[in-house]
């Protein structure tokens, strides 16, 4: 009775996706285009990697710290804050210039609670320079040092609470790696069509040449045109989308993923370390890194931030937008 058990579980229809993966499917359907979801046995067949990737963004958003308060109190007592941000002015100014949170505060609902939370991104700079430090009793100057900042601040996925910012965040990281996918294969496609007009402009200088070895060597040119055009289009037909999309998805982790950075700097932004100095106040301080999309890497924090700062910052940056208009 057991072995025929066993044999009819080979013939049995594996079990329904959970909720999640339909979710995903649905997005790789908006995301990625409708003519693989066409494809015979595609929630069969995608059903496993999207659910493998979905488990790699809840990791990699379950790897982020708690969420740090923002504000200008957290500016002098919080290290971190105080490296990410050059003033509290600037904590007001990356708070008053994001579309996001406009959107989001402009709604009732939200003012409810004393806080909301959002994610901070940022990228990481560093500027070599000659400074002042102490060496020991003696003040020398023109020291070596590697001053840290951070640029583009932005303000993303406002929610209410934590536990629903990272929700909206195990989306965020899934959906990123549709789109690299769905770039990946407009960036095919774009080049296929260059091939193409390629192809065309050989043929034409094919009709005008009456050289031997030129018509040789464009024999040979347009071959190798064709022979690229044939291997793209296998590659652009869906059924063969469908499976590198899951190929692609059985390894997220060479799309996306965060990475611990941890630096020793001063409160006047100058790092320890590879022959620079800091100061004696230097502290360690600790980030995230995401490795996404456009290659670059992007300092991300989740952020706790008290309504009426945000409000005031609203209103101070609306109360400069009119100011200049007017002028």
């Amino acid at each position: 009775m057991r072995l025929l058990n066993a044999f009819a579980s080979w013939f049995a229809p594996p079990p329904a996706p959970s909720v999640e993966v339909r979710a995903g499917l649905a997005r790789v359907t908006e995301l990625v285009g409708g003519a693989q979801a066409a494809e015979r046995d595609f929630e069969r067949r995608l059903a496993g990697p999207v659910a493998h990737a979905q488990a790699h963004c809840a990791e990699l958003i379950g790897a982020l710290p708690a969420a740090v308060d923002v504000g200008r109190h957290a500016f002098s007592a919080d290290p971190l804050v105080h490296a990410l941000f050059a003033s509290a002015d600037d904590i007001a100014d990356t708070i008053g210039r994001s579309a996001a949170l406009r959107d989001y505060l402009g709604e009732p609902v939200s003012w409810q609670g004393e806080h909301f939370h959002a994610l901070l991104a940022a990228r990481r700079e560093r500027k070599r320079v000659l400074g002042v430090a102490s060496q020991g009793s003696v003040i020398a100057t023109d020291v070596p040092q590697c001053l840290l900042y951070f640029s583009e601040h932005t303000l993303v996925r406002p929610a209410p609470d934590d536990a629903t910012a990272r929700a909206g965040l195990r989306a965020a990281a899934f959906d990123s790696l549709l789109r690299t996918f769905a770039e990946h294969v407009a960036a095919v496609r774009e080049e296929r069509n260059q091939l193409k007009v390629e192809r065309e402009l050989e043929k034409v200088r094919m009709q005008s040449r009456r050289g031997r070895a030129d018509a040789e060597h464009l024999t040979r040119r347009i071959a190798e045109l064709d022979e690229r055009l044939h291997h793209q289009a296998g590659a652009l037909l869906p059924g063969q989308l469908l499976q590198t999309l899951a190929d692609f998805l059985m390894q997220p982790e060479l799309a996306l993923r965060i990475d611990p950075v941890e630096v020793q700097v001063d409160r006047r932004g100058a790092m320890a370390g590879d022959g620079m100095t800091a100061g004696s106040d230097a502290v360690d301080v600790r980030f995230m890194e995401v490795s996404g999309r456009d290659r670059r890497h992007l300092v991300v924090l989740p952020v706790r931030i008290r309504c009426d700062e945000a409000r005031e910052a609203l209103a101070r940056a609306r109360e400069l937008r009119d100011r200049l208009l007017v002028l």
